[in-house]
């Protein structure tokens, strides 16, 4: 009985030793994980242009309308498939604007198609011929550029302005 008292430290020592052999015998190796970087290439409209001219398929417009798609961010509840054709090509014009002056990583943004009920009452965007495209996060030297260059490239097809506000954007609409 003399003994009786080191009991429960001979158990408390058993226990951590055991417990401290199932631990290290349980021990899995960590899988090394390698990061797959994929670099992904530069549009270049002019290369993108021979290769459909290549393919000697006509370039009809929903490969327009899909290629727009592909080039600009939409955000989110923008409505865009029903579209006159004719923006889809007038849209690539002030894609192609922004890539010059911002560079070919940016991606330009459509916040408004023909999805938004609080334009004006005879609004192009109900006629599905007008679309918005986001300007905030430019500098003001940068927008000016992209509106002026927007504006002398679309001239005599469609009316650029630079609607100004809480909600600054680039006003596309295609001209009657």
């Amino acid at each position: 009985m003399k003994y009786f008292a080191i009991i429960p430290l001979f158990l408390a020592v058993l226990f951590a030793g055991g417990a401290f052999w199932l631990i290290h015998t349980n021990v899995k190796a960590v899988p090394r994980y390698e990061p797959v970087t994929i670099e992904e290439p530069v549009f270049d409209a002019e290369a993108y242009l021979r290769s459909l001219k290549a393919q000697k398929k006509p370039f009809n417009s929903r490969a327009v309308h899909r290629l727009v798609l592909q080039r600009t961010g939409q955000k989110q509840g923008v409505y865009l498939e029903s579209m006159e054709p004719a923006l889809d090509s007038v849209a690539l014009e002030v894609i192609n604007v922004f890539h010059s002056v911002m560079g070919y990583e940016y991606v330009p943004v459509i916040t408004s198609g023909n999805d938004y009920p609080y334009h004006a009452r005879n609004s192009k965007h109900y006629e599905n011929k007008a679309l918005d495209f986001r300007l905030m996060g430019l500098k003001r030297e940068e927008r000016r550029s992209v509106i002026e260059m927007s504006q002398k490239r679309l001239e005599g097809r469609a009316r650029v302005l630079w609607e100004k506000g809480e909600a600054e954007h680039l006003h596309v609409e295609l001209l009657d």
